[in-house]
């Protein structure tokens, strides 16, 4: 009479992991084949449209893409524009380059 508690917890345990793996078994029999041919489903139908999307335009057919931002690149408080000019200097020696 005092194994019997010991005994239920020890066979409840068995049956318990008896379970998880028979289900474990099957998720990755069943589930996962259907996980990844979903993935790979949707991964296949992204490259098609992005294909299409190619595919839209005509051969030499030229499309630009204006950005929106019309404010200048360079922030105009930094300083004032030098535009330099390249000098030859006439005293330097032609072999001297």
């Amino acid at each position: 009479m005092l194994f019997l508690p010991i005994m239920e917890g020890f066979l409840l345990f068995i049956f318990w992991v008896i379970l998880i793996f028979y289900l474990f078994r099957l998720f990755f029999r069943y589930g996962m084949p259907w996980l990844l041919s979903r993935y790979f489903r949707k991964m296949q139908e992204k490259m098609r449209d992005t294909h299409q999307a190619k595919k839209e335009t005509k051969h030499g057919e030229v499309k630009v893409k204006m950005s929106g931002n019309d404010q200048p690149r360079v922030d105009p408080n930094i300083g004032e524009y030098v535009d330099f000019e390249e000098v030859k200097d006439n005293n330097k020696p032609e072999n001297e380059k």
